[in-house]
């Protein structure tokens, strides 16, 4: 017989995984979105600078909640 409590636990590991490659997906275009209008604002010469800038703070960022992520455990 299966299990049903185990047929729900793969249930909402499998709606988790779905919305976390929703919110990777998301992040992308939100990412390239945002290089985008950098790209419509800023003067061609200074675009390379910002867009470092941008990818820094988005790196250091994401660092410090892997990190937060990570420590809690």
């Amino acid at each position: 017989m299966v299990d049903k409590e185990k047929i729900e636990d793969y249930f909402y590991i499998g709606i988790f995984l779905i919305a976390m490659l929703f919110a990777v997906i998301a992040t992308f275009n939100l990412y390239s979105a945002i290089n985008t209008l950098i790209g419509n604002f800023i003067e061609y010469k200074y675009k390379p600078i910002f867009d470092a800038f941008f990818a820094i703070s988005v790196l250091a960022i994401s660092i410090y909640f892997i990190k937060e992520r990570l420590i809690k455990r």
